[in-house]
């Protein structure tokens, strides 16, 4: 019955806007141009981390970033995640995207449901805060690095209300990315 009467109502809207005697004013058509993948310079070799993620941040890194007091290694969609937890169960989450495109497909893949927006660079390289929702108001945060031109890594955040970054969770997974790509640079 709702699907109906919302019918109803549109096509009564069309109706009415058909019969209107000046015509409406046609808003901008926005561009449907992506933005610009920036460029990763200088490629990292990050084989050896693709099956051991865990190996990203040391023990004393995600303490740092986080106050993480244990991890554990998950299955992921493309290669095994990483995930840190602190003594609350808020959780960090670090995974590499082998062989999915680096940012070009993260910026191609973009959702108009969650958040796309540029992330400072992270030691140099090019990063996206993105999401396919955008939780950021309730703790979470998700950031893509690239590097190198056909990989990136996403850092992504869920920080419970007790959590004193809870009000920035970019913060968080802003600051974990930058530890992982001093481990990266390192181990390069």
């Amino acid at each position: 019955m709702m699907k109906l009467s919302a019918v109803a109502l549109l096509g009564g809207v069309l109706v009415v806007a058909g019969c209107s005697a000046a015509p409406a004013p046609v808003p901008p058509v926005a561009s449907s141009a992506p933005p610009e993948v920036p460029r990763v310079t200088q490629p990292l070799d990050v084989a050896k981390y693709e099956r051991a993620p865990c190996s990203l941040l040391t023990q004393a890194q995600a303490a740092e970033v986080f106050n993480a007091v244990r991890n554990r290694k998950i299955a992921g969609n493309v290669a095994p995640v990483c995930t840190w937890n602190n003594s609350e169960n808020s959780s960090l989450a670090i995974g590499l995207l082998p062989g999915q495109g680096g940012l070009a497909t993260v910026y191609q893949n973009r959702s108009s449901s969650g958040y796309f927006e540029p992330a400072p660079s992270v030691d140099g390289y090019p990063a996206v805060f993105t999401n396919v929702l955008d939780n950021r108001s309730d703790g979470g945060c998700q950031i893509a690095v690239g590097v190198r031109a056909d990989e990136a890594f996403t850092s992504s955040v869920i920080l419970f209300k007790q959590s004193p970054a809870y009000d920035d969770p970019c913060a968080v997974a802003l600051k974990a990315a930058t530890a992982v790509v001093a481990t990266l640079e390192a181990g390069s």
